[in-house]
């Protein structure tokens, strides 16, 4: 059961990236974005309007637990299963930050938006992820103040994972 999942997930990463779009192609001003893929609780695939292909995008501000990774996956599925169900499919508006706009794999960063609502500070709210401190961002200190009430009300992953898991995570 798991290798076909496995498998079935590959195939469609694969289907989903086989018309990646160019970053300097990207006008980084607000704009729409449709949601074609959700990689994990902080990594989208999207179209942007009157460009084609599809692009990678993180959600600035946000790390959330990824597949396997720093030696477990630790809410991971309920983060990405959170962020599939709230905009998966759907049309939302995508900003910029200040400084910057992709990161080193190439992937577009962006603060997202969905019926008004500021998606990145929801998954934070949520308690499906951290905010990265190494990195600068212009929300930073907003959404560590959320991250913050989060982790002190154990909402999500600080209230599921094992404290081992959150050692190396903000404090």
């Amino acid at each position: 059961m798991h290798k076909t999942t496995g498998i079935f997930i590959l195939m469609m990463m694969s289907v989903v990236l086989s018309g990646h779009g160019s970053v300097p192609d990207v006008d980084f001003t607000r704009q729409t974005a449709h949601v074609v893929w959700v990689f994990d609780g902080d990594t989208i695939v999207v179209t942007l309007r009157g460009k084609s292909g599809n692009y990678e995008a993180n959600l600035m501000a946000v790390d959330a637990a990824g597949w396997g990774e720093d030696g477990g996956s630790c809410y991971a599925l309920e983060a990405a299963e959170f962020l599939r169900a709230l905009i998966f499919d759907e049309d939302i508006v995508i900003t910029w930050d200040s400084v910057d706009k992709t990161d080193r794999r190439g992937r577009l960063l962006v603060y997202a938006e969905i019926a008004g609502k500021d998606v990145n500070a929801e998954v934070i709210r949520r308690g499906n992820a951290w905010v990265p401190r190494k990195y600068p961002a212009d929300k930073k200190a907003e959404y560590i103040r959320i991250e913050r009430l989060a982790r002190d009300s154990k909402i999500g992953l600080w209230g599921s994972c094992p404290e081992g898991y959150l050692k190396h995570r903000p404090s």
